[in-house]
This record gives C-alpha cells, structure tokens and sequence, in this order.
C-alpha cells in the first residue's frame, strides 16, 4: 500500500469557541512530519473568533477545509467532517488538542506495517493551563484489545481507523453530545479489534471549560450506552456475565452517588436500584433507603438522555424506527424543583 496515495487520511476538527487554541491545533497539524493529509475542520456554530481565525488558515493551505454548521455538537460535526472527506483513513484532533509532530507519520507507518488493522490508537500526554506537561501512563498499549476490554473501560484516545468502520456502524449518534465516541467505538468492537500504535501521539489541553464533571446525568448517560450494546447489540454475547454485573453495578452505583450529591434523591434512588439488581451491595442499599428518606426534599435534574433503546440511524439524529424523543432516568415519583445546569461538556474518554 501506497501511504502517500491521494485522498489516503484525512483529519476531522470540530470546532466550537476555541478562539484562543484553535490556531495551536491546526498548527500542530501543518507541521506534521507526514504531509500527504486533508484537515476538514467543521464549525460547529461558534459565536467567538474561533470562525476567521479558521478562515485566515484555510486561505493559506489548500489542505485545509472549512465547512460551518448550526451548532449540533461534537457528534454531528464529526459526522459533518467525515462525510465532506474521501479518504480511506479518518484521524481526530479536538480544537484544543495538539498532536506532536509524527503522530500522522507514526499511524501511516503503522498502517503499513500491518495491513489487518481496522482500527488504531495511541495515547496522549495532558497540556496543563501553566503550560507544563504531565505525562500519562498508557493504557493498554502492549496487546490488541477488543470488546471485553472497552466494555470495562473507555480507554481509547488518539485515534486513526477504516472509514469504513464508521459506516458499517452508522456513525456517531448525533443525539449525544457527551460520550458519543465510546458509543461509537462498542459498536465498532463488534467488527474490528483495537491495534494500539504505542506512542503518544499528542497533548490533551486541560482548561477551565473541558475538566470532566463526574456528574449523575454523565454516568447515568455511559450507563445507557452500555446497557445499549449490551440489549441492541449483541453485547450478551461477548461479554463475561461477572463483568456484565461489576460493570453495571459500578456505573450505576457511581450515578446514583453523584446524583445523591446533586440532591437529586429521587433520580439517586432509581439508579442505585439498578446498581443492585445487577450485583447487590450493602452501601448501594444503604445509600438507597438514604435517598428514598430524602425523597421529597430533592430536585430532578431534567436534562434530557437519549432514547437508547433504539438504534442510531446513520448520520441523522433519528431512529430506525421512528423519530428521537427525549428519554430522562426518572424517579417513580419526581419532587418539586429542577437542575437548571448548562449542558455539560465533559470530555467523554476521561470518564472510567
């Protein structure tokens, strides 16, 4: 195989008010050691200078495209970018990331050592708002993973794969503006194995407005998207039980605790009552009978979960079987008040 052929790997940004790091990202990708690349950076409705910034880089590289969106979020500018493209190969960089300066060249000489690969990925280092590094253990790095092992953690980051892949699956599911890579990715498992590349391929910047919440709605979200997998996917099929029940029971014990800490007693309630009915512990119960006690003095938080029962429809926000209609974790009997948060943007492969 030819990695210099044209059209062979395209990077996908998506873009919403990163003014003061989208130059730094694009940068690091013009300086790539590997220069036979297309960057499709998409727009995806920012209201700061994040758009003329994009625009003044465009007009000196013909390598790099602009498409512009209504806001939509990370999964549906992704699934924007990737369409717009032609190439056989897809890499991601988020805004106000930087990949170092191999990090093309690494996935391509990777990609032609080993022709089997579908789907490959690195690992990052984090950008402290100081400037200074910290560097990260690898993940899973020493062996090819798969679904067993994603299924017990999201450690995937720094990623190239087949665009076929992605339209095997369907794509991201555009409903979902947090935790929409992990969705992809279990549904990816059930075709491909995950090659890990060995190196570190870029920084993860850490700043004020991407420093994960571990919120009860994140968790109750990652939570769906596995009882997903597991009920519409075949995930029953490939998945130990034991690990089925440890996973569950910690995620939704995990949900019901952040909501406990939310004041959200009833939504705390009904996800410790799923904790339990996959593997029973006395702290889930306690908690539990604690949160039904505090029932009426607690709020709801409304944000709304997608319907994960249905499967995602290729590149729309709809199901196959019918339209999306907001779906929350509701307590059997909801107290008065609401969580009136701003929709997290928590970054999704930083949630366990």
């Amino acid at each position: 195989m030819n990695d210099q052929a044209e059209n062979f790997l395209s990077v996908i940004m998506p873009c919403y008010n990163h003014e003061a790091y989208v130059a730094e990202a694009i940068e690091s990708v013009r300086s790539q050691t590997w220069s036979n690349w297309q960057l499709w950076i998409v727009d995806d409705g920012s209201t700061d200078g994040s758009p003329e910034i994009i625009r003044k880089f465009a007009e000196q590289d013909e390598r790099i495209h602009v498409i512009t969106q209504d806001n939509a979020g990370p999964a549906a500018a992704r699934n924007t970018g990737i369409r717009h493209s032609s190439s056989q190969w897809l890499a991601f960089i988020d805004s106000d990331d930087v990949f170092y300066p191999t990090a093309l060249a690494d996935f391509a000489e990777f990609i032609t050592k080993n022709p089997e690969a579908q789907f490959i990925y690195g690992y990052r280092h984090r950008l402290n708002s100081d400037g200074s590094i910290t560097e990260l253990a690898p993940e899973y790095q020493d062996r090819v993973t798969g679904a067993v092992e994603l299924f017990g953690r999201m450690f995937i980051s720094r990623i190239c794969y087949r665009r076929s892949l992605w339209e095997a699956v369907g794509g991201y599911d555009e409903r979902m503006r947090i935790v929409e890579d992990y969705d992809l990715y279990l549904r990816m498992s059930n075709i491909t194995s995950f090659y890990p590349l060995g190196k570190a391929t870029g920084l993860r910047r850490r700043h004020d407005t991407n420093i994960s919440q571990q919120t009860g709605h994140i968790r109750s979200l990652q939570a769906a998207v596995l009882e997903r997998y597991l009920n519409r996917h075949g995930g029953k099929d490939v998945i130990p039980p034991e690990l089925v029940a440890s996973r569950m029971h910690k995620i939704y014990y995990a949900a019901g605790r952040q909501y406990f800490k939310e004041r959200c007693f009833g939504q705390s309630s009904v996800a410790l009552e799923k904790a339990c009915g996959y593997k029973f512990s006395l702290k889930a119960a306690a908690l539990r009978g604690l949160a039904r006690l505090l029932g009426f003095a607690g709020k709801v938080d409304d944000r709304p979960l997608p319907p994960m029962q249905l499967d995602c429809n290729p590149h729309t926000a709809q199901d196959q079987n019918g339209p999306a209609t907001p779906n929350r974790l509701k307590p059997s009997e909801t107290s008065a008040g609401a969580n009136n948060e701003k929709q997290d943007r928590s970054t999704p492969n930083e949630l366990a």
